[in-house]
């Protein structure tokens, strides 16, 4: 009785001991993985656009492995580095009865260097798009940028809201 009790708690415990092992597996599809930022949106002015005019807005961006808390890793894992290649813009009313514009999708090439600030300017409204617009309009615009992980197929999205007022 004894044995049969003991064979019982050792294949408890080894079922235990297997479960945690495949719990804390290195899963290799969450190394490179990063925690990435918008900041400094025109140059923390608010955005606005004259009517029939097109908006490129600089916009600072940055990332870090969210593995890394305190910045203690240079170079992630395995490549370190990120490049936006891809970003969709959409619009939504705030003032009512605004004309709203159509998404719109973006082939872009921002380099992210881990930890490293990088400012690039990004096209939020063409031409065309500002025309369609009434005057004294405000909409707000999201941003949901597409990044891949340098040397990898593995891509990050993230994304930013803000207003636009259309004079």
């Amino acid at each position: 009785m004894l044995k049969r009790h003991l064979v019982l708690v050792a294949l408890v415990a080894l079922a235990v001991i297997s479960a945690l092992f495949v719990a804390c597996d290195n899963n290799k599809a969450e190394e490179g993985q990063a925690i990435f930022g918008v900041s400094d949106i025109n140059s923390n002015e608010p955005v606005v656009v004259a009517g029939g005019a097109g908006s490129t807005v600089d916009m600072t961006f940055r990332w870090r492995p969210f593995f890394d808390p305190d910045k203690t890793i240079v170079e992630a894992a395995p490549h370190g580095d990120y490049t936006i290649e891809s970003y969709r813009v959409t619009w939504a009313a705030v003032t009512q009865g605004a004309t709203v514009p159509s998404p719109r999708d973006e082939a872009v090439h921002i380099f992210l260097p881990v930890y490293n600030l990088v400012t690039a300017g990004v096209i939020v409204l063409t031409p065309a798009e500002s025309a369609s617009v009434t005057a004294g309009s405000v909409l707000n615009v999201t941003i949901e940028f597409t990044a891949r992980e340098m040397g990898t197929t593995r891509d990050a999205k993230f994304s930013t809201t803000f207003s636009v007022t259309f004079n």
